[in-house]
């Protein structure tokens, strides 16, 4: 899909936070011993906004808040320093830390930075600086695939996170499970998040060697949080050139409501820009979302989401095998709920309860021929429950339990026969983390889970440990943990009985951050066991495999004024014996090298963003049926350069635009070839390609009311 929420608030939130009127934060952080602190965390309390101190132990940020606010600062090994700054607040502060001996936990992140928890995760995102990247065109999946450790897939649009197939990547809300983060779109279109990046308040992406809290996944997991509050009344509405939308925000007392309502539309679009589908009824997206915010007190958070979304488009298909034309007629259904309640006691004792309910159905006529039909939907109740507390000056405690009860149905039929099936099995889970500040410097997370499925009648145990290490500044990092996932529908329908997939974690990474800087270098090697195998007429769990590489990573924002660049590479070594590969060899998805460059220029007097991105892969393997072996070819290497522009009108309208593959170029994906060679041709082949070489994008985005530029997603 290639629409949407894209932008929706980056405009909104993003370019007032540049062009609002600004007022200064500055000071200095000392030690007990009143010398000059470097990296300690300086930002507002409840915001992204903040800096950190230099060499000198001076910081200065700006700031488009006017009202009172708690300045924070926070230290590795210190107690947290918080102030009040009033409205009119403007001589510099002159901050005094006190030592103490407990682990700050929780690594505050300013806006516009990565930081490293030492475990791997990319935290605090602001959603601004990701939609406004070239091309991203507001999709958060896009956004994060600039980061190093994904992979490309563009037909797909889907993550592939170290070696991994885009199932091992797991989406949570508000610490929920999403069974169905992505929208449907036809073949070799690529897909988009469902979700909007600004309905959240945190984007925190980990490419490996995550918290055993987390269930499902054998690569990485995407934790979202939306918002715990959002104090003003916004509407507005945003015509574009695939659809419109609008909607608004109405706060209360201790709370508010959101909501929004979406309709796409591609008919339009694909008549002026063609593509080489053949559309007999155009791509269309019926979406609405909503959310209710309760909060009784400063410590309790009540949150419920509701989301529904249409898809539906008939397209005309030829077969490569005998030119046969069909009508692939798609419909499908998804919904999904989630609901959480977290409390924070005086004693410290951290409380979080959560429910949460997804729902998809797919209906497909024409799917491999003119006389067939396919159908599957699924649902998924998630139950949470946890707690955390700290026991002691150097440790503190997270126990919690889960439980995921799931349904699956398919069924096929054409003119001579028929083919259904379906699953019902749960997943039940005990966790519990132990974060050890080992001394100052030094700090431990020790974390297992314990794992019941019922559908193969097995227990599984994910220990995991993680290591951080920080001197003077360079943050050295160290995991080894193991994560397990049930294999795919498509096989547990067959075989019930296979067991459950693994994959062990052994990752290395260092960080600094100096002078707006950041450089980050992580090795990583992740070793796969018990992986469904298709061994003729049999599935199998004797499949393995190995995925080992290193992620390089620096951001700056220091070279020119107004001007921020991001190089990120990848480097990747995988193969696998699983699914239909019968030898060890490296997926169809994979590839071995993986670069972005992207630069993003605030012109002020225009005000504008510009932005900018270079995205680059090596070939990708294919099967060549005329030689030995298997995916014994590669592809040409993938390139793209994508360009973004966003532009503040007025203070009740911004207008944005992107445009995608500037080049133009014909990226290859795959090839597909014929069942049976045609003499004297032999076997007749087809790339695999985009649905289009390019994708252009304009939104103009209008506030109605408020007295904030008002964006559709932004609750």
């Amino acid at each position: 899909m290639r629409t949407t929420v894209f932008l929706f608030s980056f405009f909104f939130s993003g370019l007032v936070t540049c062009f609002a009127q600004q007022r200064i934060i500055k000071g200095t952080v000392l030690d007990e011993h009143s010398a000059p602190m470097e990296q300690a965390n300086i930002f507002i309390k409840g915001t992204t906004e903040g800096t950190s101190s230099d060499e000198k132990g001076n910081f200065s940020f700006t700031t488009t808040q006017k009202e009172e606010f708690v300045l924070c600062v926070l230290m590795l090994g210190y107690t947290e320093f918080t102030v009040a700054i009033s409205g009119e607040q403007t001589a510099p502060l002159l901050i005094k830390m006190k030592p103490n001996n407990v682990t700050l936990n929780d690594v505050v992140v300013i806006a516009g930075n990565y930081q490293l928890k030492g475990n791997s995760q990319w935290k605090g995102m602001s959603a601004v600086d990701l939609v406004t990247s070239g091309g991203s065109s507001g999709d958060l999946y896009r956004c994060l695939q600039s980061l190093p450790g994904t992979q490309i897939a563009a037909e797909s649009g889907k993550m592939f996170v170290r070696g991994g197939d885009s199932r091992e990547s797991q989406t949570y809300i508000d610490q929920m499970h999403v069974l169905s983060p992505y929208t449907t779109t036809s073949n070799n279109e690529p897909v988009r998040g469902r979700y909007s990046p600004f309905m959240f308040e945190g984007i925190n992406f980990s490419t490996g060697g995550y918290s055993s809290e987390y269930a499902q996944g054998l690569s990485s997991v995407l934790p979202l949080t939306t918002k715990s509050s959002s104090p003003v009344d916004k509407t507005g509405f945003n015509p574009s050139s695939v659809g419109l939308a609008g909607g608004g925000t109405k706060a209360f007392t201790k709370g508010s409501i959101s909501m929004n309502l979406s309709y796409e539309n591609l008919g339009l679009y694909n008549k002026i820009y063609p593509d080489r589908l053949t559309w007999i009824k155009p791509y269309q997206l019926i979406s609405g979302g909503t959310q209710l915010r309760f909060n009784p007190d400063e410590n309790t958070v009540y949150k419920t989401y509701i989301g529904y979304d249409r898809t539906s488009f008939i397209q005309q298909m030829t077969s490569l095998q005998d030119n046969s034309e069909r009508k692939f007629d798609l419909k499908e259904d998804n919904f999904y709920v989630n609901s959480t309640f977290q409390k924070e006691t005086d004693s410290g004792r951290n409380y979080f309860a959560g429910a949460a309910f997804s729902f998809r159905k797919e209906n497909i006529d024409g799917a491999i021929k003119s006389d067939d039909s396919f159908s599957d939907s699924e649902w998924e109740l998630h139950l949470k429950t946890k707690t955390s507390r700290r026991m002691l000056s150097f440790l503190k405690l997270h126990v919690g339990a889960e439980t995921f009860i799931h349904h699956y149905q398919t069924s096929y039929a054409d003119s001579t026969s028929s083919q259904k099936g379906n699953i019902n099995h749960s997943i039940s889970a005990l966790f519990a983390t132990a974060d050890i500040n080992l001394t100052r410097n030094l700090n431990a997370e020790v974390s297992s889970r314990a794992e019941y499925t019922d559908i193969n009648n097995s227990w599984n145990y994910n220990p995991r440990l993680a290591l951080s290490y920080n001197l003077k500044g360079i943050h050295f990092s160290g995991i080894v943990g193991k994560y397990t996932q049930l294999p795919e529908n498509k096989y547990l329908v067959r075989n019930s009985e296979l067991l459950a997939e693994n994959c062990i974690h052994y990752i290395g990474g260092i960080y600094h951050e100096n002078n707006h800087k950041i450089y980050r270098v992580e090795a990583y090697y992740k070793r796969y066991n018990d992986l469904a195998r298709e061994d003729a007429d049999a599935l199998e769990s004797d499949g393995h495999g190995y995925s080992k590489g290193v992620d390089l990573f620096f951001n700056d924002q220091s070279l020119f004024k107004n001007m921020e660049y991001m190089l990120s590479y990848s480097f990747n070594l995988s193969k696998r014996k699983y699914a239909e590969y019968t030898e060890l060899t490296v997926p169809q998805f994979w590839t071995k090298h993986n670069a972005t460059l992207s630069l993003k220029y605030t012109v002020t007097a225009l005000k504008s963003i510009i932005g900018i991105t270079n995205r680059f892969a090596s070939g990708r393997p294919y099967t060549d049926p005329t030689k030995a072996g298997v995916m014994n070819s590669t592809t040409s290497c993938y390139n793209s350069l994508d360009l973004s522009y966003t532009f503040l009108a007025n203070k009740k309208l911004i207008i944005y635009a992107s445009a995608t593959n500037l080049l133009g170029r014909n990226n290859i994906y795959n090839y597909t070839y014929t069942k049976q060679t045609n003499s004297p041709g032999g076997y007749k082949s087809s790339p695999v390609i985009g649905s289009s070489d390019h994708f252009f994008y304009i939104g103009f985005f209008f506030t109605l009311s408020g007295k904030t530029a008002y964006d559709v997603s932004n609750f």
